[in-house]
Order: structure tokens, then sequence, then C-alpha cells
């Protein structure tokens, strides 16, 4: 039989809803560390929140983001902010809200996320608050 190695690490883990929310700005505290669980591998980091230190998960898609961003070693990444989006997602048959990371900058648009500097390859930013560029 063919037992594996868990690892854990101490400390809370961040609440949806409760440390992190849409639209709030956090701190990476450390470079993160891969843990092997039921589901495959995740990118685990100590997040600065607003009620305190908390362990957080980073998802594959934020993980891009954030490599896009800041580079693709994670000890640059320590004491950089970055910015929670939090949609409803199905995940095992079940809807959940599920936490995205991007740059601090980016925002919201019809379309979903993008940085601003996206608005030359055709994701459209918010300029103000007037008309928007219609397709």
């Amino acid at each position: 039989m063919k037992v594996n190695k868990k690892t854990t690490l101490s400390g809370e883990w961040a609440k949806i809803k409760e440390d992190i929310d849409n639209g709030n700005i956090i701190t990476i505290k450390n470079e993160g560390e891969v843990i092997s669980g039921d589901y495959g591998d995740r990118n685990v980091f100590k997040v600065e929140t607003k009620n305190g230190e908390k362990l957080l998960s980073f998802n594959q898609t934020s993980v891009n983001y954030l490599i896009d961003v800041y580079g693709d070693e994670t000890a640059q990444w320590i004491g950089k902010k970055i910015k929670v989006w939090v949609v409803k997602s199905n995940v095992g048959g079940k809807i959940r809200n599920i936490a995205y990371l991007t740059a601090p900058d980016w925002i919201e648009t019809n379309e979903g996320f993008s940085s601003p500097t996206e608005g030359e390859t055709g994701i459209p930013t918010i300029e103000d608050e007037g008309e928007q560029t219609p397709y």
C-alpha cells in the first residue's frame, strides 16, 4: 500500500467573507509552500488580512496572474499587495465562493477582470463613469 505524506502548516486559514472579501487589498507575508493534499498540490501563502495574518491557498489562476505582475520567484512576492476578487463558482457540484487574486490596480469590467493597461489589447478599461466603448 502506498501512503502519502501530508504536510500541515500552523496558523489559521483565511475565510472568504470573514477575513477576505471582494475588493480587499491584502499583503503577501512569505514565499509560500507547496502542500500536498487529497486533491493535489496547493500553493499556500501567509497573508495579512483585515483580521491579521492567515494562511491562504492561491489557486493556479491567481498564481498565473501574480507571475505576470511580480515574476515567477515567489520570494519576490513578499510584501506585495494583492487584490481579492470573490466570485461564485461550481465546485464539486456546489456553488461556492472562490477567491481570485490579482495586482491591486486590476478592475472589473463587463468582460471580467483586467489590468488597466490591457485596454490597449481590446479589453475595456473604465476611464470614467461615462459611456463605455461598444464592441
